[in-house]
């Protein structure tokens, strides 16, 4: 154990009680496991106190969690403690444990100099500071906490060298946010999907994807499904809404306001990410929920003030009117109308779009599967193409690098080159990946939304509030009340459905004795508006229609199961 045999102050000091803090700190996790702890380091001060019978006071430890502000507060408020209890010796075990950065020491040298028997004992190296410090001494002072700072600077850089670095290899250089977990030993973590909670967050998306969900009601949701935090607590809204704009769950991620390709597994779909990201920003209405979840909340707009219409029960019933705000307070349109009466114009609605018999439905779905075929020969085509013009990036992108090696041009020129060949090489790998993921995507989101059409009456019977909500989501994007009407506003899908269905559905029926006998499926091509309706198949642009074509596939897939379930 090293101690110091101080200068004037040990037999001076020892004829009173002298009255102390420690001050103890360790800045890394690697210093502590290395024996620097703050157990160390406080085991050695109180030795050296108890030997010179000196009063410790109060032993602060700051450590190694510590960011440099909390530092830095935690630093003023030890000063503040000693001026005020007038405290006349401070404890450290070297100057770096005191302080790194010219502020500290600033304070330090104006707080020894406030009263003469003010003194800072570092016991490890044999150094007391007080106003009788020789100015060799003060130059060795000076001299550690220059060295001290310098250690703090270079320390800072090889952090953020190796935050890069570890980047550059794919993974976040940091504690993963809920979800996920760290594994693997020191130098290389890896974060892995948490398998206690990581089901959670799936869920979550796909909640707040069916946009019939606000944060506040999403909060509870997921309360109820045992989603809880690491330290056991419910999670609430604001920490949703982190969430659920977090890419990492994409398996990308945000460092420095800037998003980074990831090597770690993702939970929910790029698709899935980008649907929750457009109804966060209000591209669709999330509904407000009070306690209670009436079923056109949010749904259903006022054509004389644009106004959304507000619910209220009377006599056991639900009315809709536009609310009593700004101009909708005299809205010339204002209706009370029962959720019974919007009930029958949806049904109304659901048989438009809905193919006539089940033997039409299955001649629709046969079509969409022989139209395929014509489709994979495009995708091949349109595969070999876009494969060639990647080749011929990267060629160009190796060509400059080879450039900037050679020195053959300009350095600046080359880099200005070699990122436009890396944007034009992502955007056609990112192509090529789409068109490649279309080989069924798309045929079986044809097949599901006529589908959905045929049973959608069936299915809203049998739905809960919530899934009515999802159905809704499918076909429409609101309704407008005109007086005691109600008009769907159509989606994309619905809005195909609402255009051909009605003519496939007026064949059926002139043809409906012929077609149910099977003698007519075979020529019904001889019908004009069914050539048209064949050219729609391959001319429609379904990824407009279903920009987040898994997510759709699923939605409705979980529709479709409330039949299959009351069949079954």
């Amino acid at each position: 154990m090293v101690y110091s045999t101080m200068s004037r102050s040990n037999k001076e000091m020892n004829t009173n009680t002298i009255k102390a803090v420690i001050i103890c700190r360790v800045s890394s996790k690697e210093q502590e496991d290395t024996g620097y702890s703050l157990d160390a380091q406080e085991k050695l001060l109180q030795e050296y106190a108890d030997k010179n019978e000196f009063t410790v006071l109060k032993v602060y430890r700051i450590s190694e969690s510590a960011s440099g502000k909390v530092v830095r507060k935690k630093f003023l408020e030890i000063l503040e403690f000693i001026s005020k209890t007038k405290i006349n010796l401070i404890l450290c075990e070297k100057i770096d444990r005191l302080t790194r950065n010219l502020k500290d020491a600033a304070d330090v040298d104006d707080w020894v100099h406030e009263d003469n028997g003010n003194e800072v004992h570092f016991v490890k190296e044999n150094f007391i500071l007080s106003q009788n410090t020789r100015a060799h001494e003060n130059l060795v002072w000076d001299m550690k906490v220059a060295i001290a700072r310098f250690y703090t600077n270079n320390l800072s850089e090889e952090v953020r060298k190796g935050q890069k670095e570890k980047i550059a290899q794919g993974w976040l250089p940091q504690k993963p946010p809920f979800g996920y977990e760290t594994t693997g030993e020191a130098g290389h973590k890896i974060h892995i999907v948490d398998e206690s909670c990581g089901s959670y967050i799936k869920q979550m998306f796909q909640l707040y994807a069916t946009g019939n969900y606000s944060l506040l009601k999403l909060e509870d949701e997921m309360y109820k499904l045992g989603m809880r935090s690491r330290t056991g607590k419910k999670i609430l809204q604001n920490k949703i809404h982190v969430f659920l704009n977090d890419p990492f769950y994409y398996g990308y991620m945000r460092w420095n306001g800037e998003v980074y390709p990831a090597k770690h597994e993702p939970l929910v779909s790029k698709e899935l990410f980008d649907k929750v990201q457009t109804i966060l920003k209000r591209g669709n209405r999330s509904p407000v929920f009070t306690k209670h979840n009436p079923l056109f909340k949010s749904k259903i707009f006022c054509v004389g003030c644009s106004g959304m219409l507000s619910w209220e029960i009377q006599k056991g019933h639900w009315y809709g009117h536009c609310n009593n705000h700004l101009k909708s307070r005299y809205c010339p349109k204002k209706t009370y109308i029962k959720e019974k009466t919007v009930d029958e114009y949806i049904n109304a609605v659901f048989g438009i779009i809905a193919p006539k018999s089940g033997i039409l439905l299955k001649w629709i779905e046969e079509q969409i599967i022989a139209d395929n075929t014509e489709q994979a020969k495009w995708r091949s085509n349109e595969i070999q193409r876009l494969n060639g013009l990647l080749k011929a990036a990267r060629e160009n992108k190796d060509r400059y690098c080879e450039a900037t090696i050679n020195q053959e041009v300009p350095l600046e020129y080359c880099k200005r080159k070699i990122s436009e060949c890396e944007i034009e090489e992502t955007a056609l790998q990112s192509a090529l990946e789409k068109v490649m993921n279309q080989n069924d995507e798309f045929q079986e989101l044809k097949l599901i939304i006529h589908e959905l059409a045929f049973w959608a009456r069936e299915i809203y019977i049998r739905a809960t509030v919530n899934e009515k909500r999802l159905l809704f989501a499918q076909l429409f994007t609101n309704f407008s009340q005109n007086g005691y009407e109600i008009k769907p506003n159509f989606n994309l899908a619905a809005e195909y459905l609402h255009e051909w269905v009605p003519k496939l559905n007026n064949i059926y029926e002139r043809q409906k004795e012929l077609i149910e006998q099977g003698l007519l499926l075979q020529n019904m091509f001889l019908e004009p508006e069914l050539l048209a309706w064949q050219d729609s198949l391959r001319t429609t642009r379904w990824d407009k229609i279903f920009p987040y074509p898994s997510v759709s596939s699923e939605q409705m897939k979980s529709l479709l199961k409330i039949i299959a379930n009351n069949i079954s």
